[in-house]
């Protein structure tokens, strides 16, 4: 919504201040005033086309308007003007630069300002409580400034009256507002008076002075349950002196609350006053009168100027000496004897007793009862029918209509609370069918509804935690399924590293993660089809292996998995393939090495045997069975040491001879002469 599209007269419309749900916020310059403005803008198309939502959705937008409108309160946003036209419907209001709340909360706030905001937001929540007004949705982002010392509440948009018969904002048992800063009361549906809004001015109070609300969890749902099942945390040892003002304000039980706001600042009031601690925490001005402290802290007050805060409260009657020393100089009505007591009790207990039987069960008539069961046949037909609330065309009325009206006539009728049992058995097992289905905004709803008409039907108020933990339950499953998608997904992309490598170590660490993914889900598709996808890279590695060696190492790591892929055709095929790829592997080998080698040709003066050959790594060449010289020996390239024997002496030389590829290399040895006589006579002759 461009502020370029925007004209409304008497308004230079500025720039947009934010926006939300079908509404835009926008700054703008009341020409008359010359004077800035905030204006709330809800648009909507004209004419009949106008759906009923958008038209109901303008009554609320209006009620809103008027309703801040008839709030005039320092600490409440002030109206200036409401319109609505053909093409829009606007509400001029005051424009409060000072920031949200949550603005100050973000970099911490002090307990002096704590409790100034609190103060002053309670006197314009009891102002508005007195003018019938529950706001319902308090929150830290619906207090703005004014100043640095002036808050202000903004946006009734889900404010009711408390009048029953006033027109309401919201559907009937619809659960409204924030959650961390929701009632009991609203959790469940129930009605709400300024109690609900003491709850939420409570949780706001406890999360200024701690930092955090005293209600939290992973999900809307798991606040709600907090709320209504959960006990505050205390407060640190620094606002011990606050502790009992919390028990009270957050009760479950709104009846154990204050019974005003005002009731609430009182106490405050006098806790401050009684707590040293506290007074030496806020930090005030000592040169300041106490009147100035009061109002600084946001306190309404017309204690005359001088004396410090506690000389100013216990002049106000709020210090416990003082009173006692008042009530003291009271004089007392003399004392009743306690037996009377229990004789008063039991004479009213008798008189309404007596009340009942002369005037509240008075006997049907014949024609009475007779319409007493017209009204219950109908009631019955119609419960069978499912029309509990809702009255069918042609008809005069619904379910509840017609037992509603047995009671009227005959309050005490068993058979019209049978079928009212009856309609929040039936609207439960509902409920339940749709939490079978995990439809739980249905349940949700047929739950809200039912409550709506039967706040008190045991059936429904069964159903709602029910269909909370359904609900938490589900949104666990899903976040684990998340979390377990997520997971696979890195195992996955883990595996495609691993196949991606040159080690064998890594192609089988591969394979052993990819048989253990495949066993969490057997027809997980992505699992799957990363199983085909390995199969390239192994095939690739049996064709591209250098040496026998490799090549088994490879070959092995298949047969190993053999029993977890026999089924596939592709791994199939590629065993089928293993042993051609080996003989070739072989061949290659062998060429390759015949390709490397050369000749040593060993020679001994006269003659010698020769002892050993050893390669460079100490490992001996195979010699013939007869390794006498001349010799000629086929080995790979490289460096050998060559020990030659001289049998008829046992002399031995040694020869160092390095052989080149395809070369025939000499390697000799010299023993000296011998003559003919010894030779012959060595040899034996």
């Amino acid at each position: 919504m461009a502020t370029g599209t925007i004209q409304i007269p008497g308004y230079e419309m500025l720039r947009p201040l934010g926006s939300g749900g079908m509404s835009t916020v926008f700054l703008a310059l009341q020409r008359s005033l010359d004077r800035k403005v905030a204006i709330k803008i809800m648009r909507r198309g004209g004419g009949e086309e106008t759906s009923n939502d958008v038209l109901q959705a303008e009554k609320r937008f209006l009620l809103e308007g008027r309703m801040m409108a008839k709030l005039p309160h320092r600490n409440i946003v002030a109206v200036y003007d409401i319109v609505s036209t053909d093409r829009l419907a606007y509400i001029a209001m005051e424009y409060l630069n000072g920031g949200a709340l949550t603005d100050r909360m973000r970099s911490g706030i002090a307990l002096a300002d704590a409790i100034s905001v609190i103060v002053q937001i309670a006197g314009a929540l009891e102002f508005a409580h007195n003018h019938g007004v529950v706001h319902r949705d308090l929150k830290p982002a619906n207090i703005m400034f004014r100043d640095a010392a002036t808050p202000v509440l903004t946006d009734f948009g889900i404010a009711r009256y408390q009048d029953g018969s006033a027109t309401r904002l919201t559907q009937t048992g619809m659960l409204v507002g924030t959650p961390t800063y929701m009632s009991p009361e609203q959790i469940n549906g129930a009605p709400v008076d300024g109690r609900a809004d003491q709850y939420s001015l409570g949780i706001l109070f406890y999360e200024l002075l701690t930092g955090a609300p005293p209600f939290r969890g992973d999900t809307p749902i798991a606040v709600l349950m907090a709320h209504l099942t959960q006990v505050p945390a205390p407060l640190p040892d620094e606002f011990h002196a606050f502790q009992d003002i919390f028990d009270r304000v957050l009760a479950k039980n709104r009846d154990e609350r204050y019974p005003t706001l005002k009731a609430f600042s009182d106490d405050l009031k006098s806790r401050l006053v009684h707590s040293d601690t506290l007074l030496m925490r806020l930090q005030l001005d000592p040169n300041q009168s106490s009147s100035e402290h009061l109002r600084a802290l946001g306190f309404n007050t017309s204690t005359p100027a001088g004396g410090g805060l506690r000389a100013s409260l216990a002049g106000a009657g709020l210090d416990a000496p003082v009173a006692a020393a008042a009530a003291a100089t009271v004089k007392m009505a003399p004392a009743r004897p306690r037996w009377l007591w229990p004789v008063a009790a039991v004479v009213v207990l008798l008189a309404i007793v007596a009340a009942w039987v002369l005037f509240g069960h008075r006997a049907l008539t014949r024609d009475e009862r007779e319409l007493v069961n017209l009204w219950g046949d109908h009631a019955a037909d119609l419960v069978k029918a499912g029309q509990f609330f809702v009255t069918a065309p042609g008809s005069d009325g619904s379910a509840l209509d017609f037992i509603r009206k047995v009671q009227q006539k005959d309050p005490g009728n068993a058979r019209a609370q049978t079928l009212l049992d009856e309609i929040g058995k039936q609207l439960a097992a509902q409920g339940d069918a749709a939490l079978a289905g995990s439809r739980f905004d249905e349940a949700t709803q047929i739950d809200q509804q039912g409550l709506a008409k039967l706040p008190e039907d045991k059936a429904l108020l069964a159903l709602k935690p029910r269909i909370a933990q359904a609900l938490a339950a589900a949104q666990t499953a899903a976040a684990t399924a998340t979390q377990q998608a997520a997971q696979r997904q890195a195992a996955r992309d883990h595996i495609d590293k691993l196949l991606a490598s040159a080690s064998v170590d890594d192609l089988g660490a591969a394979l052993n993660e990819l048989a253990q993914l495949s066993a969490q889900d057997p027809v997980d598709q992505e699992t799957l089809a990363l199983r085909a996808r390995a199969i390239e890279p192994i095939g690739r590695r049996l064709q591209a292996a250098t040496s026998s060696a490799d090549f088994d190492a490879v070959a092995a790591l298949l047969k190993n998995h053999e029993k977890g892929w026999g089924s596939d055709p592709a791994f199939a095929a590629l065993l089928r393939n293993v042993p051609g790829w080996r003989t070739k592997i072989a061949a290659a080998e062998q060429a390759r090495a015949a390709a490397l080698r050369g000749e040593l040709v060993l020679n001994a003066t006269p003659w010698a045997t020769v002892e050993s050959v050893v390669d460079a790594d100490q490992h001996a060449v195979t010699l013939p069975d007869d390794a006498t010289t001349p010799l000629v020996l086929s080995v790979a390239a490289g460096k050998y040491q060559v020990r030659f024997r001289q049998p008829l002496n046992g002399a031995t030389r040694q020869v160092d001879v390095t052989v080149d590829a395809k070369k025939r290399v000499p390697a000799n040895a010299a023993f000296g002469t011998i003559s003919a006589q010894e030779y012959f006579s060595r040899a034996g002759w």
